[in-house]
């Protein structure tokens, strides 16, 4: 349900009748409802976050700035792993029927233009189709429950926002800018503005998600420092509709191309995204910081990305969308959440990244499902307010992680200059000659040898939480991480193994909505793994849980390593062990597991130290509070 002024506005949905206004001399006050979250932020990180609270039966209003979804493409791969959790609410379907069609693999190029012959190399990246093929002739837990899937941001929003639009327990908000916050002892107070009368009203919440971007007018009020600092470069993006396939597919469809170029004095200079495989597409032309990129028009900064070395290279162009000037940055917020834990920010708004490897928005999504699950839980009394602790300590990790690894992708295309091209005329490339052909092999090699760009399953699914709600194994040893693959583990914290049962059924899909408790014991077992003991604490306590008896499964034995496995909402393991020998340990152990009581072990409880080192591709390590700021930074950025 949406509107575009203040709930009080006799135009907004029905559900405003639920709050209770008074005046003040200041800013007119509104009361939501108890276990109501107020949502600071409309792109893709606070929708989801709504939509994962109505799954599990809470509310939430949400404010946004802008009066409409984002016109700019940024994110467009929706990772594996985020594909799961829309499964799990029961949209990953949808979702791929906006998006571009199953059979089109999507290839990514790396050439010195489109004047060029061919590409120099490729990484060879499988459609939707294929990879569902790879997943099936590979159960081995190694590999996700869905394929990634290639959505462009700005059709991802629109579809999104209808759905929440539909749904009665989410209240939209366009054109409403989000001010400040004020935590106090009980709730929070929100000060919004409606960006066309400039009136301010004060909304009161129990409690507030800013997935306001990386000028968060939440994490601002909170004073959290944001640690990190930019790429000494500036990019003109340019977003048009071609429908010129015969010259930019002269090369091979793609999904991206990396391209060489002259003014990199041959290293990495630009770069094209096929957005939907139909007419419409993105360059970046990345610029020295002192160039002029203003001066340079749209039509020509298109030529000149797909040049190359050869110069500008026209094609036909039906329209320009939009353009900016941009600036790639690395960053994460010291703290997530508040003092009294009704405050917590989210996306953008906790980390920035480069584009390279695709973790902005599905690092968001990771956020939103993580917060949503743990704030419905506190807020249907299904857990302690203990459980909000986590959401710092479980994400932040992850997120200092993956930033640092966007960097190492894109220092991947940056050091071409210096690796190969350096001292040299840098077309000697494209030469057909012993060195050329010498030099094209050898770039061929680096980026077969460095191919995790899209393709780090470890990044990308094999993150482990640590945490006060995670009880450890202390009986065995931790698997072994490695960036680039996904090891199947039940280790608690982790995300479980996805197999297909005998059945030919996902075992994901035998998940509760809440909690689940896996049981691989067989019929002899049953009577003393202590699952029982589990089932009945569990309803003592008020915690949805679904048993589910896996006997016969033995891959899926095999691969969770223990007879008992408790899965969280977010489907991830929060226990696992051969047996439960009492009630009382089974209390302890969900107790444990949802917040209400606090374990042995500190673990995860996080350093709110800044980082020592700046991140890799960065120019230096620096820390904003007052204001997030960037010299030649876009609004979207913003």
């Amino acid at each position: 349900m949406s509107g575009t002024n203040g709930i009080n506005d006799p135009s907004v949905s029905a559900s405003t009748t639920t709050t209770t206004t008074t005046a003040t001399q200041a800013d007119e006050h509104v009361f939501l409802p108890r276990g109501t979250v107020l949502i600071a932020g409309g792109g893709p990180v606070g929708l989801i976050l709504a939509r994962v609270l109505s799954y599990y039966g809470v509310r939430s209003v949400l404010f946004e700035r802008n009066k409409t979804t984002t016109s700019w493409p940024k994110m467009d791969l929706t990772n594996g792993r985020s594909m799961e959790l829309f499964r799990k609410l029961g949209l990953a379907d949808d979702l791929r029927r906006q998006g571009v069609p199953p059979h089109i693999d999507q290839d990514v190029l790396i050439s010195s233009g489109l004047a060029s012959k061919e590409a120099i190399t490729r990484w060879e990246l499988p459609g939707v189709d294929r990879f569902r093929q790879r997943i099936h002739e590979h159960n081995d837990g190694t590999q996700p429950q869905e394929p990634y899937q290639r959505l462009s941001q700005a059709l991802f929003e629109k579809w999104l926002k209808a759905i929440c639009d539909q749904d009665p327990l989410i209240e939209l908000h366009y054109g409403n800018k989000v001010e400040s916050v004020q935590e106090t002892a009980d709730h929070v107070k929100t000060t919004v503005t409606n960006v066309e009368t400039g009136k301010s009203t004060v909304y009161v919440s129990d409690y507030v998600a800013g997935c306001d971007g990386a000028s968060s007018r939440v994490r601002k009020s909170l004073g959290f420092p944001l640690d990190g600092g930019p790429v000494p470069k500036c990019v003109l993006l340019v977003h048009f509709k071609s429908r010129d396939l015969s010259r930019l597919h002269v090369q091979g469809q793609f999904w991206h191309i990396f391209f060489l170029s002259d003014h990199a004095e041959g290293g990495f200079g630009s770069t094209i995204i096929a957005q939907d495989e139909v007419d419409t597409w993105t360059t970046h032309l990345f610029l020295p910081l002192d160039a002029e990129p203003d001066k340079i028009e749209s039509h020509d900064a298109v030529y000149r990305a797909l040049g190359g070395l050869h110069g500008p290279y026209p094609i036909e162009i039906d329209e320009v969308l939009v353009r900016s000037v941009w600036r790639p940055n690395i960053a994460v917020t010291r703290q997530w959440s508040s003092a009294g834990q009704r405050v917590h920010v989210a996306g953008d708004a906790a980390h920035q990244n480069i584009p390279t490897g695709g973790y902005g928005m599905n690092m968001g999504i990771g956020d939103a499902f993580d917060l949503g699950w743990k704030l419905a839980a506190v807020i249907n009394e299904q857990a302690g307010r203990d459980l909000l602790q986590s959401y710092e300590a479980e994400r932040k990790p992850v997120a200092l992680r993956n930033v640092e690894r966007s960097g190492v992708h894109f220092q991947l295309h940056d050091r071409l200059k210096d690796e190969f091209i350096a001292g040299g005329d840098p077309h000697r490339v494209d030469a057909d000659t012993e060195e050329g052909r010498q030099l094209r092999a050898a770039i061929h090699e680096y980026y077969q040898q460095h191919d995790g760009e899209n393709k780090d399953f470890g990044i990308e699914m094999g993150y482990r939480y640590q945490s006060p709600v995670i009880v450890p194994d202390r009986e065995a040893t931790e698997p072994a991480w490695t960036p680039s693959q996904y090891t199947p583990t039940s280790w608690p914290g982790g995300r479980p193994p996805h197999v297909f049962l005998s059945d030919g059924t996902a075992i994901f899909d035998k998940f509760g909505k809440h909690w689940t408790l896996l049981v691989f014991a067989d019929d002899s077992q049953n009577s003393t793994s202590g699952q029982e003991l589990v089932a009945e604490a569990a309803a003592s306590l008020s915690i949805p849980l679904k048993v589910v008896a896996l006997p016969g499964e033995d891959l899926a034995k095999r691969l969770y390593e223990k007879p008992l496995v408790l899965i969280r909402p977010d489907q991830h393991v929060a226990w696992r062990g051969d047996q439960v020998s009492s009630l009382q340990e089974a209390e302890k152990l969900l107790n444990v597991v949802t917040g209400r009581v606090r374990p042995d072990s500190t673990a995860g409880e996080g350093q709110k130290a800044a980082p020592s080192v700046a991140f890799t591709a960065t120019q230096e390590l620096t820390t904003q509070v007052e204001d997030f700021k960037l010299e030649k930074m876009a609004a979207f950025q913003m």
